[in-house]
């Protein structure tokens, strides 16, 4: 299995920060700051995993989620959330995400999903 994960998110920082801590556990980590940027670079390079905010401008992490998984049905997507609404969640699980955590990331938790 691949060891390339794709982190979306829009803040820039936390791409540069959960992109550098996952290669530090092994992952090759790509990073793209918007489902636009992630759509893209999905169609150029083969990932085990995506690990992407659900709010962002333009097309939004749930979006994004439906578009891959209508692309790469077997692709794993993992959606983050700092927001408590499970209407999103439920969407993003109606959509296929394989798992839907909450920000702050635990990275016990994370790790533990990726391994």
């Amino acid at each position: 299995m691949s060891r390339r994960v794709l982190v979306v998110d829009d803040d820039h920082e936390m791409v540069r920060t959960l992109c550098d801590v996952l290669r530090l556990r092994g992952w090759e980590a790509l990073g793209a700051h918007s489902g636009e940027e992630a759509l893209e670079l999905l169609s150029r390079n083969e990932v085990a995993v995506v690990l992407m905010d659900i709010k962002m401008p333009g097309l939004d992490g749930v979006a994004t989620c439906k578009v891959v998984k209508q692309r790469s049905p077997g692709l794993r997507v993992l959606l983050m959330t700092a927001h408590g609404g499970t209407e999103a969640m439920d969407e993003a699980e109606r959509e296929g995400a394989w798992r839907v955590v909450r920000k702050p990331l635990d990275l016990a938790t994370l790790f533990a999903l990726l391994d």
